[in-house]
């Protein structure tokens, strides 16, 4: 009896409190209205800046970058958009090495989505798929929460319950990076997979629902080995954007794979130039 008093209400005030995680900002545009969605892994979270969107063409741009997504959690956030009845422009999904990877998911995306895996068909099936122990999740009252004590647990309850603002909301999702390293190196995959089963799904699903998608990549450091991956990379998904060497500046990134804040800005300035003002 006590573990439902407390699982009901722990879930409650994650639904209800100011968002603290990108899951829970996600959640928060339901039935709203945006111009721009950009998703995709740590190189959306910390590349893209919806301000800086916003001076250039007076239209709200979200950041729903995810860190260490792979094409499997981008798919998810893409059905959530639809389940949430969130209404947008275009949704600007960002691809690169993660056309390799067809297993794999964010460990950050599963956690900030326990609290809701009884909410709707899709965080159910993702949580079966990725959680541990995912029966006790959905079946044993405050399992989850008890499992997952020091991301989920009373001192991140707490800080909701005295709603205690972070910048996700202030900033529309984006992350900035400080710091930057000249001597970046890199490398992107010497081969390609011939298809990814998943990207198939994102496409056909975008295709079903009449969702305006467009697949860019971001910018890599100078010395990044095997750039003809890119290529084969823009084979595979018809209209590919390649923004891979659009930065020449390696003190505009933090690591060969992700800008820094200066770096984010110039580059969100590029694309919104060639994308969203055409």
């Amino acid at each position: 009896m006590v573990m439902s008093v407390l699982d009901v209400v722990y879930t409650k005030i994650y639904e209800t409190s100011y968002p603290r995680t990108k899951f829970q900002y996600l959640r928060s545009l339901k039935d709203k209205e945006v111009d721009y969605i950009f998703l995709g892994s740590s190189r959306v979270e910390n590349g893209i800046v919806p301000s800086v969107i916003h001076d250039k063409t007076d239209k709200v741009a979200i950041n729903l970058g995810f860190q260490a997504a792979k094409l499997g959690d981008i798919y998810t956030v893409l059905q959530l958009i639809k389940e949430y009845n969130i209404h947008y422009e275009t949704i600007l999904i960002q691809v690169d090495y993660i056309y390799n990877i067809e297993d794999g998911h964010s460990n950050i995306f599963e956690y900030e989505m326990i609290p809701f895996v009884r909410e709707n068909n899709i965080t159910r099936k993702y949580l079966n798929r990725f959680a541990e122990n995912p029966v006790a999740n959905y079946y044993i009252p405050f399992y989850r929460y008890c499992n997952n004590d020091l991301k989920l647990g009373f001192r991140e309850v707490f800080t909701n319950i005295i709603h205690k603002k972070n910048k996700i909301i202030t900033n529309k999702g984006y992350v900035a990076l400080q710091g930057n390293s000249i001597k970046s190196e890199g490398s992107l995959p010497n081969k390609i997979l011939d298809k990814n089963s998943i990207l198939d799904s994102i496409q056909s699903f975008s295709k079903h629902n009449n969702m305006n998608v467009v697949f860019y990549c971001a910018p890599f450091c100078n010395n990044n080995k095997n750039q003809n991956f890119m290529s084969k990379l823009k084979k595979k998904i018809p209209g590919f954007k390649d923004f891979s060497r659009a930065l020449n500046d390696d003190t505009m990134f933090m690591n060969c794979n992700h800008l820094n804040d200066s770096g984010a800005k110039r580059f969100t300035e590029i694309l919104t130039e060639e994308l969203l003002m055409n």
